[in-house]
């Protein structure tokens, strides 16, 4: 009993804090209050065990992850699967008829910093509690688009799988096969159990 009125006092100090900022026109990312968001969404987290968000648009695709049994993979594990997928992705691309997609340093450091954040705090959503949506990491970093979107995944093994599970499902596949877009940048961090994070966010 306790437990459920401690979180329901959560869940309302988070709509609270939330309605503020939009009352307020502030943009989420103001400093001033990011820290007490940020700790909100952690304690809450913790007590609906694990955090986990539904995706703005997308449900999580497939796939559970290694539970533990592995080893966070090093840098250069890291960059040899993110090349893989950009590598897929043209692949699926050129199959379609479509133009390849190129990569881009500072577009890649803003996935990276997006898979980061979702295995440091535990969470999967296209909106950080932090950083806000993609939109908003794409502005603060200075990245201009005219159009832009983001897939996510988590739990899968590697490169392949988390293709796979993104062609699966038809809004994931319409990012990767959408002409408008020219570059992509994709992120992949690991929590601490070893479960994996990816991200793709495409701008044209």
């Amino acid at each position: 009993m306790k437990r459920k009125l401690l979180i329901t006092v959560m869940l309302l100090a988070l709509t609270v804090s939330s309605a503020g900022y939009a009352f307020a026109g502030t943009a989420p990312e103001d400093a001033a209050l990011k820290p007490y968001l940020t700790d909100i969404y952690k304690l809450l987290a913790q007590l609906l065990g694990g955090g986990q968000e539904p995706g703005d648009q997308e449900q999580e695709p497939g796939g559970q992850g290694p539970g533990g049994q592995e080893q966070e993979p090093g840098d250069s594990q890291v960059q040899s699967q993110t090349a893989q997928v950009l590598a897929l992705v043209n692949q699926e691309r050129q199959n379609a008829g479509l133009k390849a997609l190129t990569t881009d340093t500072k577009l890649t450091k803003v996935a990276q910093l997006k898979a980061e954040d979702m295995a440091k705090n535990k969470y999967f959503s296209h909106n950080s509690p932090l950083y806000g949506s993609a939109f908003d990491m794409l502005r603060d970093h200075g990245i201009n688009y005219t159009s832009a979107g983001e897939n996510i995944a988590r739990g899968q093994k590697d490169a392949r799988s988390v293709m796979k599970a993104w062609m699966a499902s038809s809004g994931h596949k319409a990012n990767i096969l959408k002409p408008q877009y020219e570059k992509l940048g994709v992120g992949l961090a690991y929590d601490e159990s070893g479960r994996s994070y990816w991200v793709q966010i495409f701008i044209s």
